[in-house]
């Protein structure tokens, strides 16, 4: 193999396979990356075994090879060339030259026999939709995927698309809830399975939300896996098996108070009483009329009370919250306004945008 890229391209290409790449140091050969250069083009694989990455991208090939070299330690190189120089590659045995400038050094390739059998990844699905209508599902119920094994139906989100078009994706980590939906458009034989449902684990999720941000994806089912893909990138993703709780019955059917609020006033009051909680960071939320006050009391972290002005004018209820999992929905919401509805002291609570009724938020209660 010999080849020459751009140093500013090549780098791109490898931070993205570089943060698929598995650091454990279980399988070392995980830990690299295979390099294939053929007609005018480099296409670089990663894999953790449960995500695949595959980038392409154009390259000066002189010979085309393959090659399979450690991911980080060719990432580090090449960034530290001159931005906007040239990079070349040349195959020499079992290592390869690396040249750009003065410089010169050279990597032992690893045994392209040891590298993961690459699945099938097609980038022409019938599927597509606008790469920044993936990202804001991701982006607005990710953060309350569960981080905790112990419930593997728990660690990835929930995506369902209809034959209509409708586009649902859905997290929780059992003491709150997200879902949002959206619509698009849909041309040909829907994947089988999305109807009905897929759970697409969390750092799959998060690597597609960095990586695939403009221009128009596509997905696809195949064996127990999602492919999501543009033109120059393409994942491949094992699915989690297990059946996704049914989210409906944690969804109030009717919410006997709303407060309207500036998103930014209560954010700010939020974090004022955090200074006050415990760690498991349980305040005393009460609306009254014209008014949301906050509350907190520990023996070690001292007490406030605090108040804001806001839209509601029933009678008062008052329930306990975890102040960080409300403040991580206003975190990804963007309004200026958000409702805050409750029913009591002992049932979930409802955040949403007061813009659009295709995005909820449930917060459990705590124990006052």
């Amino acid at each position: 193999m010999k080849l020459t890229i751009d140093r500013d391209i090549f780098a791109k290409i490898l931070k993205k396979v570089d943060g698929v790449c598995s650091k454990s140091g279980t399988f070392a050969i995980l830990s690299s990356c295979l390099i294939e250069a053929s007609r005018g083009s480099i296409t670089i694989t990663g894999t953790d075994l449960d995500i695949t990455l595959k980038v392409f991208d154009k390259a000066r090939v002189e010979e085309e090879g393959k090659v399979v070299l450690n991911s980080k330690r060719l990432l580090d190189t090449v960034q530290t060339q001159q931005p906007g120089s040239d990079i070349r590659l040349t195959t020499e045995g079992n290592q390869v030259l690396i040249e750009s400038g003065n410089f010169r050094a050279r990597i032992p390739s690893n045994d392209l026999a040891e590298f993961p059998s690459i699945p099938s990844i097609k980038t022409n699905a019938s599927l597509t939709m606008p790469a920044s209508t993936f990202k804001d599902l991701i982006d607005k119920t990710s953060f309350s995927i569960s981080r905790d094994d112990s419930r593997t139906d728990f660690t990835g989100a929930l995506l369902t698309i209809s034959p209509n078009g409708r586009i649902q994706m859905v997290s929780t980590d059992g003491h709150r809830l997200s879902r949002i939906e959206s619509v698009i458009d849909v041309s040909g034989e829907l994947p089988r399975g999305l109807e009905s449902g897929v759970i697409v684990p969390l750092k799959g999720l998060n690597e597609i939300s960095k990586n695939l941000t403009e221009g128009d994806i596509s997905l696809d089912l195949s064996g127990g896996k999602i492919v999501v893909a543009s033109s120059q990138v393409a994942f491949c993703i094992n699915l989690i098996a297990g059946q996704f709780p049914d989210f409906s019955k944690v969804i109030p059917s009717t919410l006997d108070h709303k407060a309207v609020i500036r998103r930014d006033d209560f954010q700010q009051l939020l974090r004022r009483a955090s200074i006050y909680t415990a760690k498991i960071g349980t305040i005393r939320l009460t609306m009254s009329r014209g008014r949301l006050e906050v509350s907190t009391f520990d023996h070690h972290h001292g007490e406030m009370r605090d108040f804001i002005d806001c839209e509601y004018d029933g009678s008062g209820v008052t329930a306990g919250f975890n102040w960080r999992y409300i403040d991580q929905i206003l975190s990804v919401i963007g309004c200026d306004m958000v409702s805050l509805e409750i029913i009591d002291m002992d049932s979930p609570a409802v955040v949403r945008d007061i813009t659009t009724d295709k995005l909820d938020y449930i917060v459990m209660p705590m124990q006052l």
